[in-house]
């Protein structure tokens, strides 16, 4: 697994073979890290926009966890 992103304590972009993988730190009192994997739009918005589509998308998650928890990855 290659690491292409990584910002401290926010989060850390995978890439597994064909596969990306964004895993961000979550939460206020009680921090957890919720991996999921990117579905083919996220990955063309990283494609063309890189860092910034990562850093927009992994606040999104931040904010709302609940809304990415099935997609999340093994």
């Amino acid at each position: 697994m290659q690491i292409l992103i990584k910002k401290a304590w926010e989060y850390i972009l995978y890439k597994d073979n064909q596969k990306y993988l964004l895993e961000v730190v979550c939460g206020g009192a009680a921090i957890f890290e919720l991996k999921i994997i990117l579905d083919h739009n996220e990955i063309e918005s990283y494609l063309s926009d890189g860092q910034n589509y990562i850093d927009q998308l992994a606040e999104k998650i931040r904010k709302a966890p609940d809304q990415y928890i099935h997609r999340k990855a093994e």
